[in-house]
């Protein structure tokens, strides 16, 4: 009887163990996947390196060099303006781009690209979209269309001008190249917006064709050397939102083992927040270069003039709310907080 019962006790003792050595073992072990993502930022953005950096090395180590993905850069693989579509398809698996981009289709996405001078903080933007359930709003309206979506960081929209910009009526006249809602808040304030090409921008500012203009912010101002030909740097931020995000087509990722999915996104959940302090600071030492090397000069609007600017931002907001009612909901949501915040009355 002993016998048997020491038995039993080995067999099952052997039994845990084996499949303990399998749980172990890698699923698809030696399979590898290889992913085609497609950027909307040109190869020498500033923000193209990192996240192609973030793929080639730390998520190639996180899954063991199972999930491999390529970032090409922009209309490498498919125009820019067709990403929504190929990625929906699946013709590349995935993709970077601005929601607004597709808000025509997903109002929601308005929220998040399109509502300027919402935050005075990234660490605000991120509390919104991470903590209130902002976040998980824009992943469950793109999940209808067959993606996946994460936030890539929450950053600044600012002006650079060859003219400073102390009151609000300096804004009359003022040529700005702008987009989306902040050209229409510029309109509001007397500025007159025009969409100019990032690669004519340069010529634009230097010929006098425009008086300033918003290519991100300090950083983007910068890497494309406007700092050259416009010395005012103009506060307050135009917008502080989560315009870069990550879309993954949802069959290519449901494809994927289970193990590599949980993977990839917490991988892409933890990321927002690292690439969004690495990308203020990154700001921050690009405005001390274009004051200490190019001799910029930061031009702040008062208390006054930049309510008055939180009043035009404002009425773009409720356009964006009279889209669809989870848009409405979301800015519903947005002005709850901003009044907690105590940046709205």
């Amino acid at each position: 009887m002993q016998k048997r019962l020491v038995s039993v006790i080995l067999i099952g003792f052997l039994m845990v163990l084996t499949a303990g050595a399998a749980l172990a073992q890698p699923p698809a072990a030696g399979k590898v996947i290889k992913w085609k993502f497609q950027s909307h930022w040109p190869a020498a953005s500033a923000s193209f390196k990192p996240l192609k950096d973030f793929f080639d090395h730390k998520l190639t180590k996180l899954t063991d060099g199972r999930l491999q993905i390529t970032l090409y850069p922009a209309a490498a693989l498919v125009p820019t303006k067709e990403i929504f579509d190929s990625t929906r398809r699946g013709t590349v698996d995935g993709a970077t781009a601005s929601p607004a981009y597709w808000m025509t289709i997903i109002p929601l996405a308005a929220v998040a690209a399109n509502c300027p001078m919402t935050f005075r903080e990234a660490k605000e933007g991120l509390h919104f979209h991470l903590n209130l359930g902002f976040e998980e709003m824009l992943k469950a309206a793109h999940a209808k269309h067959n993606f996946l979506y994460y936030t890539e960081k929450v950053y600044p929209t600012a002006m650079i001008g060859k003219k400073p910009i102390t009151k609000i009526e300096d804004f009359k006249g003022y040529k700005v190249r702008s987009s989306g809602a902040i050209a229409d808040m510029l309109r509001d304030l007397g500025a007159a917006p025009s969409l100019i090409p990032g690669e004519e921008l340069y010529l634009a500012l230097q010929t006098g064709v425009v008086d300033g203009a918003h290519w991100g912010a300090a950083l983007g101002a910068l890497t494309m050397k406007l700092c050259e030909v416009a010395k005012y740097y103009i506060q307050p931020d135009l917008a502080m939102a989560g315009t870069d995000v990550i879309i993954i087509n949802k069959d290519a990722f449901d494809a994927l083992p289970k193990d590599l999915q949980a993977t990839l996104d917490a991988a892409l959940k933890e990321r927002v927040t690292h690439r969004t302090l690495e990308y203020i600071t990154d700001e921050i030492k690009a405005l001390d270069t274009m004051k200490k090397d190019y001799k910029v000069v930061v031009s702040a609007l008062p208390p006054a003039d930049q309510k008055k600017m939180m009043v035009a931002a404002m009425k773009q907001w409720d356009k964006v709310a009279a889209k669809d009612a989870e848009a409405a909901k979301a800015v519903g949501m947005l002005k709850d907080y901003l009044k907690k915040l105590g940046h709205i009355d």
